[in-house]
């Protein structure tokens, strides 16, 4: 068969709109900001964390990137205009919205976040390389 996204709500109030368009639009600052100052405070690390710090950043990276596309995919699923009351109207436009960024998100953040915490361990390095392959992997 053919994969086909979830189908949207037709009932959509210009608030719930807003609120999830929003969201996505504070993830965006906050992932992206966060990626910024992450690696702005490298040099203000211990040599030893500064790899676990790259990571968080690359992390935070990751999830601004599949923030804008989640935030793409929500505008271009909906037409909003004036409606003929004078209020907001918000109407399906046909465009499937992707959810299945988040997962992808998932998939790749999720080992790095996991090779993180086994860096900021300082453990021996064999059982880091051991840790770091089994569970980022």
């Amino acid at each position: 068969g053919r994969f086909t996204m979830a189908p949207l709500d037709q009932a959509w109030t210009y608030a719930e709109w807003s609120a999830v368009y929003n969201a996505l639009s504070f993830g965006i600052a906050g992932m992206g900001s966060a990626t910024i100052f992450f690696w702005l405070q490298l040099p203000n690390v211990t040599k030893n964390y500064r790899t676990a710090l790259t990571i968080t950043g690359i992390v935070t990276l990751i999830a601004t990137y599949h923030y804008f596309r989640i935030f793409n995919s929500w505008v271009a699923a909906f037409n909003v205009g004036l409606g003929v009351n004078g209020g907001y109207e918000v109407k399906v436009s046909g465009t499937p919205f992707n959810d299945a960024y988040r997962y992808v998100d998932w998939l790749l953040t999720v080992p790095l976040l996991l090779v993180e915490l086994i860096l900021v361990m300082k453990l021996p390095q064999k059982e880091t390389v051991c840790l770091a392959w089994t569970l980022g992997i």
